[in-house]
């Protein structure tokens, strides 16, 4: 017979929670709440970005920068952009979310993202991999919305050609939030040319 010891009851078998905790608790994804540790190394909610935060960051606020994700998306990461240049070449940028502002090395928050590794996706619930102030508000690449971000731009011939590429810390404001439908639309309709298509396209 095999051995063991009683640790506590899970649930119901066949009861989606139980089974879901199952599954977390055979493949050891993190799920506890986040700690009081944790949660001290958070900003206030009223966080903004300031002339005094952002010394050292280019300011590409005027750019057609959006996202496409899944509908519903909270924690949009990364948003994207693109236009022509004066000679005819073609600017690509891809801007992720600068969560590092916040997430200083060796907090107890950059231990616990660290052993988290990453967000976890299931059937009706997601795991962050740093509490919701920062992955759903201050670090979400909302629309409208004012955000830190590390930036990377590509300047590109009509070829392909790469002629020039530039890293560096941002802040950006995106132009929409599109679903993965409705940038398939914009790039389908040759009769949609506003900015947000042209930026997609």
């Amino acid at each position: 017979f095999p051995l063991g010891h009683y640790l506590k009851t899970l649930g119901k078998m066949g009861d989606k929670s139980t089974e879901i905790e199952v599954i977390m608790l055979e493949h050891d994804v993190a799920h506890e709440s986040f700690s009081g540790d944790v949660l001290a190394c958070l900003p206030p909610p009223d966080w903004t970005i300031t002339e005094e935060n952002s010394i050292g960051r280019r300011d590409l606020r005027d750019l057609p920068v959006l996202s496409i994700d899944p509908p519903n998306c909270k924690d949009i990461d990364d948003a994207l952009h693109s236009r022509t240049l004066s000679n005819g070449n073609y600017e690509v940028g891809v801007h992720i979310a600068d969560v590092t502002h916040f997430l200083l090395p060796g907090t107890a928050m950059d231990k616990e993202a660290s052993n988290r590794s990453t967000a976890t996706y299931l059937v009706g619930k997601r795991l962050d991999m740093i509490p919701g102030l920062l992955s759903e508000t201050l670090c979400s690449l909302k629309q409208g919305q004012d955000r830190f971000a590390f930036s990377v731009l590509w300047e590109i011939t009509p070829t392909g050609d790469i002629v020039n590429v530039d890293f560096f810390k941002s802040i950006i404001r995106s132009i929409a939030s599109l679903s993965y439908t409705e940038a398939q639309i914009m790039i389908d309709d040759p009769n949609m040319n506003d900015e947000r298509a042209t930026s997609v396209r």
